[in-house]
């Protein structure tokens, strides 16, 4: 108890001589008064050993179990501290006492203001202060911080000490704290977080595609949206769409040097960045297929065309493959959306990419990105051995994302695709028959398609769509594609509890937007 006293006391010493050194220069946002506040039923640090790697685990996967679902707000600060050991980073989103929600602000926070800044620098001092109180080393600012976001209020600090942590959970000024990339020793699961990077060996079926002018092959499915039809009003001319993966192939130029090409050939351009390693190119095949199959181009070379196969594309690596299991994943999709926010051009934004953990980092980028306007599809899930049981994954599970599931010709959940809650679109991949006839997209190299799958391609089909849309009437805002691609869709106006609103339907859609 004593040592809880002397902790409030520190606290509050601390606030006056923060709040004193803080200059209000903007009186629309006061700094005045308090800098950081206590919860009014803060929670005491933990008195019991840290738990094994093994319990942790134990602990995150009986949260997943439970709820279909993990959020690190769920777990208790002995489990959250545990896996900070293991992590060795934290990340620490904030606010001023002044904002209550900052999801709907995010793209417009200035966290360089005098308010924001205060707490971001207020928060830092005081776990320094935190942690330099036992006297036995002397910490710096850049020892404990190892990210320092330049544009949204978050940071990822090295911090593991239990008592900092607590200090931490129990300020109102925190909006979350979570262990950074924490992902369960499972050696199995992290082998097959590369399953999405090959390409697929099944022998193709001639019954899949059909080859249409100017020599290229349509894949089965784009018909069983309405497509083709689609195609009569509008092609995607004049958007560009960004896709953010886990790499395009150098060796494949009709992604490159040959993408405005054949009936492609109207100017529009393919640009690639990386907010991952050190190059956009690698040997994951994966941003190659969910690339070629929103804006392939349609040429004579008797390859599969993309959706929107006049539309413009901006690809960043953002990620090693498809599953975001490393806080440099993390990392580098958040950052990968506030470029792509950024960009005034970008209008659709594709991701078929996630993890089962909910992630404040990664939640902030997509509300940042769609603050400003950007129309976010994200791939629902799609399965290994080890992940069927779960539900819809992030980031698709947000509310600012538009979460897309695959399902078979018949209208049934396809063989590897997650659904839920929170699907709102679905679009026919995969075949009755077989589940290894899925839809079609460009290899790494040549011009022979191979089988793609899962909710993957049906977020990559669905935004090719959104682009379609969108060219049809460039006035539109975001808002406005959705509720077309929404009111267009096979349940309309009902909506299935695992399926959302079904299918869409490409060419209904492009119809309603000339007029809407």
């Amino acid at each position: 108890m004593k040592k809880i006293t002397y902790l409030v006391l520190l606290l509050a010493g601390a606030l006056l001589a923060s709040c004193s050194r803080q200059e209000d220069t903007q009186p629309e946002t006061s700094t005045d008064g308090p800098v950081l506040r206590m919860k009014q039923n803060p929670q005491q640090a933990p008195t019991e050993a840290a738990y094994t790697r093994a319990q942790t685990d134990d602990k995150v996967i009986e949260i997943l179990n439970r709820q279909n679902d993990f959020r690190w707000e769920w777990a208790d600060l002995r489990t959250l501290w545990s896996a900070a050991q293991v992590t060795g980073e934290v990340a620490v989103g904030y606010k001023p006492l002044s904002v209550n929600d900052v999801d709907p602000i995010i793209h417009k926070v200035n966290i360089h203001s005098a308010e924001w800044k205060a707490v971001h620098d207020a928060l830092i001092e005081r776990v320094l202060q935190q942690l330099n109180s036992n006297g036995t080393k002397t910490y710096t600012r850049d020892e404990i911080v190892a990210e320092d976001d330049p544009v949204l209020p978050l940071m990822i600090l090295r911090v593991t000490d239990k008592t900092a942590l607590t200090l931490l959970s129990n300020l109102e000024n925190v909006r979350y704290l979570e262990p950074y990339g924490y992902w369960p020793q499972n050696m199995t699961m992290r082998s097959m977080s590369s399953s999405g990077c090959s390409s697929s060996t099944e022998p193709l079926n001639s019954a899949d595609w059909t080859t249409i002018t100017p020599g290229c092959r349509l894949p089965w499915n784009y018909n069983n949206i309405n497509v083709p039809a689609a195609w009569n009003t509008a092609e995607g001319q004049g958007i560009q769409i960004g896709v953010i993966d886990a790499g395009l192939s150098s060796s494949q130029p009709l992604m490159g040097s040959q993408f405005n090409d054949g009936m492609s050939n109207v100017g529009r351009t393919v640009t690639v960045d990386y907010t991952r390693g050190s190059s956009a190119f690698t040997s994951c095949t994966h941003g190659t297929s969910m690339a070629s199959t929103t804006a392939g181009p349609r040429n004579a070379q008797n390859a599969t065309t993309g959706v929107a196969y006049k539309s413009s594309l901006h690809f960043i690596r953002s990620c090693d493959d498809v599953v975001l299991d490393a806080s440099a994943e993390l990392s580098g999709t958040k950052n990968a959306l506030i470029r792509m926010g950024d960009m005034t051009s970008i209008r659709v934004i594709s991701m078929s990419i996630g993890t089962p953990f909910s992630s404040g980092v990664l939640k902030d980028g997509v509300n940042y990105a769609n603050g400003k306007g950007k129309l976010i599809f994200a791939a629902a899930g799609t399965s290994f051995s080890w992940t069927s049981w779960w539900g819809v994954i992030y980031p698709a599970a947000y509310s600012a994302c538009v979460a897309v599931t695959g399902v078979k010709e018949s209208g049934s959940t396809c063989a590897t695709c997650h659904d839920g809650s929170q699907v709102r679109f679905t679009v026919p991949m995969e075949r009755n028959a077989n589940s290894n006839r899925n839809s079609l997209a460009l290899m790494p190299n040549g011009t022979t398609p191979a089988y793609i799958g899962g909710s993957s391609v049906a977020t990559s089909t669905a935004a090719g769509v959104a682009a379609l849309v969108w060219s049809a009437k460039p006035t539109l805002t975001s808002a406005q594609v959705l509720d077309i691609m929404t009111r267009t869709a096979q349940f309309y106006p009902s909506r299935n509890s695992t399926k959302g609103f079904g299918n869409i339907n490409a060419a209904a859609a492009v119809t309603m937007a000339t007029t809407y």
